[in-house]
């Protein structure tokens, strides 16, 4: 095997494992994005207002524009989130006590 064999392969390895890093962080954030997708829209909103308080409502054409384009991303991002192991989707949970005396707190990490 010469040189340029062993760079590609070399080089192919990189690609191959730079793709698995990328599609990890891709279903991290959008299962953060689809966490937290209520807290996203009320921050949208919230500035949104900010914005055109702070304007007078100069832009507020703009601020819509925008937020509709903010929440199409948070949207999109969430999209990116892996599919749930359990059956019906939703989020594993442990510890405490739900509404019909199952255990559990939070969202298993």
């Amino acid at each position: 095997m010469g040189t340029m064999d062993f760079l590609k392969g070399k080089i192919n390895e990189a690609t191959e494992q730079a793709k698995d890093v990328a599609e990890q962080a891709l279903h991290k954030a959008g299962g953060f994005a689809a966490e937290h997708s209520g807290k996203a829209e009320g921050a949208i909103g919230k500035a949104g207002e900010f914005v055109n308080a702070r304007t007078d409502g100069k832009y507020a054409d703009k601020v819509v524009k925008v937020s509709d384009l903010a929440r199409k991303g948070v949207d999109k991002a969430a999209d990116q989130a892996p599919p749930s192991s359990l059956p019906g989707g939703g989020t594993p949970m442990s510890g405490g006590t739900s509404s019909v005396g199952t255990p559990m707190t939070g969202p298993v990490r």
